[in-house]
C-alpha cells in the first residue's frame, strides 16, 4: 500500500483495504519530491509485491511508472485521466460516479430544477456526458452541456449558458479539473443563485450546496475486494474498467441552501433521499 502522503483520508483506505485484502501487507509513505518517490519504487522493485495499492496521485503515477508487470490499483486520484492511469497491469475506483446518483439527489431535493448544466471538454467528456444525459431524460431532466475546451474560456460560456439552466452538476474533467476554474464556478453559482453539485466536501466548504463523494473506508474496502479478485481470482487488471464508487456520503452546505430558499424544506428532502439510498450526510457552514 504506498500513500501519496500522509493524509487522514489515505490512512482511512488503508484501513479498510486491511479490512478486505487477503494479502500479507506493508504499507509505504512517499516523501515529497519526485527524486524521493523514485527511490521508493526503486526499492520496492527490487522485491516486487504481488500487487501494489496506490492512494493518491503521486503514487499512482510513480507505480505506473515503475511496474509493468506487477498489477496496480489505484484509488483517491482526482481527475485519474489526466494522469494516462492506462495499461495491461492497471486498474482502479474512480473519486466520481455516472451522475445517476446526483441527478436523483436533484430530482428529490430540487423540484423546480428541470436543466442541469455540466460543464465539461467534449474531446474527452462526450461519451460520459452522452451516458449521463439518458439518466436525466429517466428522471424528467435535461442535461445541458456547457463546452470548454479551455480555461481561460469560462466567462464566456458560462454567461451563454446562465439562461439555459436551473442548476449545474460539477464532473470529473481535464480541462475543468483546474483549482481556478473550480473555486471562479462555485462564486459564479453562488452570484447566480443557481444550486452547484460539487464532487467532495472541500467544494461543499467552499460554497458548492452539496456534493455526493466516496467515503474513504469504503474506497478502501472496495480496493480490497478489487485485489482480492485480481489475486486470487486470476482476473487481468487491463481487463477490468475504472469503477465507481459503492460507498458515498452526502455532505451539504447550509449557508447555501439558505441562500437558495427554504432550507428546512431542502435539508428534510436531503435527508430523506440519503436514507432511501443509505448514505451517510454531514452538514457543513
Amino acid at each position: 500500500m504506498v500513500k501519496s502522503a500522509d493524509l487522514g483520508p489515505y490512512a482511512a483506505v488503508a484501513a479498510g483495504f486491511a479490512a478486505e485484502a487477503r494479502a500479507t501487507l506493508e504499507e509505504v509513505t512517499l516523501e515529497e519530491g519526485t527524486e524521493a518517490a523514485a527511490k521508493v519504487f526503486k526499492k520496492l522493485a527490487d522485491n516486487p509485491p504481488a500487487l501494489v495499492l496506490a492512494i493518491g496521485p503521486a503514487a499512482a503515477v510513480g507505480a505506473r511508472r515503475q511496474f509493468s508487470n506487477v498489477p496496480i490499483v489505484f484509488v483517491m486520484v482526482p481527475y485519474f485521466q489526466k494522469y494516462e492511469l492506462e495499461g495491461s497491469n492497471i486498474t482502479g475506483i474512480a473519486l466520481t460516479s455516472d451522475l445517476s446518483l446526483e441527478l436523483g439527489a436533484i430530482k428529490a431535493m430540487l423540484p423546480q430544477v428541470k436543466r442541469v448544466g455540466v460543464l465539461a471538454d467534449p474531446r474527452y467528456s462526450q461519451k460520459f456526458l452522452d451516458e449521463a444525459s439518458g439518466f436525466a431524460t429517466n428522471k424528467g431532466l435535461s442535461l445541458v452541456p456547457i463546452e470548454i475546451d479551455a480555461p481561460a474560456k469560462l466567462e464566456k460560456v458560462l454567461k451563454a449558458a446562465r439562461p439555459k439552466i436551473d442548476a449545474v452538476v460539477m464532473i470529473s474533467d481535464r480541462t475543468v479539473g483546474n483549482a481556478a476554474v473550480v473555486q471562479r464556478l462555485i462564486a459564479w453559482s453562488n452570484d447566480e443563485k443557481l444550486p452547484l453539485v460539487g464532487l467532495a466536501p472541500g467544494q461543499v466548504k467552499q460554497g458548492a450546496l452539496l456534493s455526493l463523494s466516496p467515503a474513504a473506508t469504503g474506497l478502501g474496502q472496495q480496493a480490497g475486494r478489487l485485489a482480492n479478485r485480481i489475486l486470487h481470482e486470476k482476473v487481468d487488471p487491463g481487463a477490468l474498467a475504472v469503477a465507481n464508487p459503492e460507498g458515498v456520503d452526502l455532505t451539504l452546505n447550509l449557508v447555501t441552501a439558505r441562500r437558495l430558499g427554504d432550507a428546512k424544506t431542502l435539508a428534510l428532502d436531503l435527508i430523506t433521499f440519503a436514507s432511501q439510498k443509505g448514505l451517510a450526510v454531514r452538514v457543513v457552514e
